[in-house]
């Protein structure tokens, strides 16, 4: 005899559970301080630029190369050492690299095993008890799953990276806008920090506009 599994009413209930510890873990996932954007700056084919970091808590070098890979991966520019009339000048000022809250429990592996959980338990409890059966080891089986996943994790923080950004041409911007970027599921500062130095330069390169073919200057030549 085939065992009933739910009844409708059962199946209902069973589903929104689901859905709901699923969309309360989900956002778990999503809560990042990340904000803020750099302003619009339009480029031409040609154009070349200039990296101009400060700071501390990163290594310059670092965050420059960084810059560069972008922006010449992304745009085809090519970086310059010495900044000429028409040269673009990033500057990024680097104020502060922080934690933004720690857990111990990864939210997406936390999901993926509790949700495993709750089938695994529905299963067994419906060829037990039905569709109340069911239930029950839905609800044993998610307790189960937030336990394993809390025996099996460790202590992990979200970093974040406030700066200070801006793009000039011929020279370094009057003004810098804030932004902040942040990398979640690492241990340590140290570890965070190239994915910080990586998120901070694909901003960066986003908010560069092609705008079509070379500067002409005054005297009639391309623009750098």
């Amino acid at each position: 005899m085939t065992p009933h599994f739910f009844s409708s009413r059962s199946f209902r209930l069973f589903a929104v559970c689901v859905l709901l510890l699923c969309g309360v873990l989900l956002a778990a996932c999503g809560a990042r301080p990340d904000s803020g954007s750099v302003s619009r700056t339009t480029i031409h084919e040609g154009d070349t630029f200039h990296v101009e970091c400060s700071g501390s808590g990163v290594n310059r070098e670092d965050l420059t190369y960084t810059i560069m890979a972008y922006l010449q991966s992304d745009h085809g520019l090519s970086m310059v050492d010495t900044v000429q009339p028409d040269t673009l000048v990033v500057r990024v000022d680097v104020r502060e690299i922080f934690p933004h809250g720690s857990s111990r429990m990864d939210a997406r592996e936390t999901m993926h095993t509790t949700v495993l959980g709750v089938m695994a338990g529905a299963m067994v409890g419906s060829l037990i008890g039905g569709g109340r059966g069911a239930l029950v080891g839905a609800g044993t089986g998610a307790v189960t799953g937030l336990g394993v996943s809390a025996l099996d994790s460790k202590t992990k923080t979200t970093w974040a990276l406030r700066a200070g950004v801006g793009v000039g041409r011929g020279a370094a911007p009057d003004s810098l806008d804030e932004v902040v970027v942040s990398a979640d599921g690492i241990s340590t500062r140290d570890e965070a920090l190239p994915t910080l130095q990586d998120r901070l330069a694909q901003k960066i390169s986003q908010s560069l506009d092609m705008g079509g073919p070379a500067r002409r200057l005054p005297d009639g030549t391309s623009g750098s």
